[in-house]
């Protein structure tokens, strides 16, 4: 900072007397930025999210983000909540199928596997919309347990 500051000194430009003048500063070096900068910042953004919400849409990509953005805490945060998505899933079709073979209940039983997929469907709609939000959502009961660290 002070090296630009004795660099603009020296060309006759005053360094930035406070916090103010700064900011200004600032705000001139990010209009700077050339429009195909923009346009790739927006292209790579909008690749993310797709990656993100792929890991939703198709439970088994959960690991997608992890490979895409290794060391980025979002990739990681939408990796942890798709695989407890899968789990819940997996877990909650079995017993259901298994429940299902019961005779007398079979039906009842039934019905609620079938309301069980519409809530996963759901919860997958809405972490697909917090990813486009920009926001970090937790899915409803099952979201606050880690197990990708």
């Amino acid at each position: 900072m002070q090296d630009e500051e004795e660099k603009k000194a020296e060309e006759g430009t005053p360094p930035p007397q406070n916090d103010t003048d700064r900011t200004k500063e600032e705000q001139n070096n990010r209009q700077a930025v050339s429009p195909e900068q923009q346009q790739e910042a927006r292209d790579a953004a909008v690749q993310k999210k797709l990656i993100l919400s792929l890991a939703y849409v198709f439970g088994i990509l959960f690991f997608l983000p992890l490979v895409c953005y290794p060391g980025d805490e979002e990739a990681r945060f939408h990796a942890n909540q798709s695989l407890l998505l899968l789990l819940a899933t997996v877990i909650g079709e079995v017993v259901f199928g298994v429940l299902t073979l019961i005779p007398a209940v079979g039906i009842v039983f039934s019905i609620l596997c079938g309301i069980f997929g519409l809530l996963i469907l759901l919860c997958c709609i809405y972490a697909i919309v917090c990813i486009c939000k920009g926001e970090k959502g937790e899915l409803p009961v099952i979201g606050r347990i880690r197990l990708i660290k």
